[in-house]
């Protein structure tokens, strides 16, 4: 019998692993597929790979200011990016597995039923007994009554990383992180981007000055965007994909030659457990747990996308973490301000509360603290002016949310996390100094503004 057994190797479950293996406990990792889960292998870290990519290519078309001569002539290779890509995903893999070995931790490459508090029944026969399970099996791409990937035609998230042949037109379905930051891609690869989105802005239930920038920005680099816009059933006619679309004013059809279904997650709960056990899932099919991730059946744990909102790595990890602490020490978990990025570029990241959110508490009493890029030295020093960082706060100056849209957002939101996680004053932060010039310079100007004491604006 081991102590702790992870049902699914992604972020929580090979994290969570390692973590209880350090702190002395006997730990396994059932996984079906490859170490990593979708975050490695389909997801978080095989897109930045080709983000990255077609941010060379987006610098380089910009770089006559700069005196480079022939960047608008850049092009990709995507075969060459494609194994470019492969390679990392690979290296990292390998970095898990040795982990593992390092630390004592079992994988075993099978599927598992949970079938009683201390028992996973492998796909194979074999049953491993458990003092404690902790549920991590993760997600997978949703598709919609009307429209189904079929993974030629029509794609989903994990087909959209096969980046060859390009298509010379793409429709992206939905506007989240996942399609926004594949429209980016597929922008710089050569594909003419539209995307239609059915609520009112991008990256839905983001900030809404937020996601205006983030649109108006994607749309100078030439791709198209239509919220508000429903999309009616897709057919393949003449070697194109016809779809057709309907807003609030109009009715049109377009012809594309890939069509990517980028529409959410659906929690991955099909055979994870015997339905006859206690354990409860929500409409949805996410696990319905309570405020230390326990199920409703003693001994067994749920954490990371199969819980539900929000569907990132990072919280994942972080809870199979809290889960191995809670069960260690008796400590109660904590549920902790949670950023949010979308890696096009200008990047586009958040935590806390949104504006809306934020006035409905605090009315006209609110405090907001904005900086725009193009005010910032380094800003302007490496040509990222596209951009803001705006700060919410209480009547007292007590930080409530952060959104920043520009260069680098991904890294730069981490201050603000820290003081919507530890409720500080926009004060607090001020007494920081920050290297000269740097982007981080943008997020002390909104703090400081929030306390009457900006400079730069």
């Amino acid at each position: 019998m081991v102590d702790i057994a992870f049902l699914g190797g992604g972020p929580a479950g090979y994290e969570g692993a390692i973590t209880a293996a350090r702190q002395g406990l006997k730990a396994l990792v059932v996984e079906k597929h490859k170490l990593g889960g979708t975050c490695l292998q389909w997801g978080c870290i095989p897109t930045k790979t080709l983000i990255h990519a077609a941010r060379m290519v987006q610098s380089a078309a910009g770089g006559r200011r700069y005196g480079l001569q022939g960047g608008e002539g850049v092009s990709l290779d995507p075969e060459a990016l494609g194994k470019q890509k492969d390679r990392v995903v690979s290296k990292l893999t390998r970095g898990i597995e040795f982990l593992l070995k390092e630390t004592g931790v079992e994988w075993i490459n099978n599927s598992g039923t949970v079938v009683a508090g201390d028992t996973i029944r492998l796909q194979d026969g074999r049953e491993i007994k458990a003092r404690h399970i902790v549920i991590a099996t993760g997600s997978r791409m949703a598709d919609l009554p009307h429209i189904k990937i079929d993974a030629q035609r029509v794609i989903g998230s994990r087909q959209a990383l096969d980046v060859f042949p390009v298509p010379r037109r793409l429709l992206v379905i939905g506007a989240g992180a996942i399609g926004m930051e594949n429209a980016f891609i597929y922008r710089w690869l050569g594909s003419e981007v539209t995307v239609v989105e059915l609520m009112e802005q991008v990256v839905p239930g983001s900030d809404v000055e937020a996601a205006a920038l983030l649109t108006a920005e994607m749309k100078k680099q030439k791709i198209r965007i239509h919220t508000s816009t429903r999309t009616g059933p897709v057919h393949v006619e003449n070697d194109m994909v016809k779809a057709e679309f309907t807003s609030e004013d109009k009715q049109w059809e377009g012809d594309f030659d890939k069509v990517l279904l980028a529409v959410g997650r659906r929690p991955v709960t099909e055979d994870v457990f015997d339905h006859a056990l206690p354990i409860q899932l929500d409409q949805q099919g996410f696990i319905q747990v309570d405020e230390n991730l326990k199920t409703g059946l003693e001994g067994v744990y749920a954490c990371g996308d199969v819980i539900g909102q929000p569907l990132l790595a990072h919280k994942a990890s972080h809870q199979a973490m809290a889960i191995v602490n809670h069960i260690l020490h008796g400590r109660p978990v904590h549920h902790h301000a949670v950023p949010a990025a979308v890696f096009t570029n200008p990047e586009m990241a958040s935590v806390g509360m949104t504006e809306i959110r934020a006035r409905e508490r605090y009315g006209d009493r609110l405090k907001v603290g904005r900086f725009p890029y193009a005010a910032g030295s380094r800003a302007n020093a490496v040509d990222e002016k596209a951009g803001l960082v705006k700060v919410l706060a209480a009547p007292d100056n007590t930080v409530l949310g952060g959104h920043i849209v520009g260069a680098e957002a991904a890294e730069l939101i981490l201050p603000l996390t820290l003081a919507v996680e530890k409720r500080m004053k926009a004060d607090d932060l001020l007494d920081l100094t920050f290297v000269h010039p740097t982007l981080g310079e943008n997020v002390w100007e909104a703090l400081a503004a929030i306390c009457g004491r900006a400079v730069h604006i």
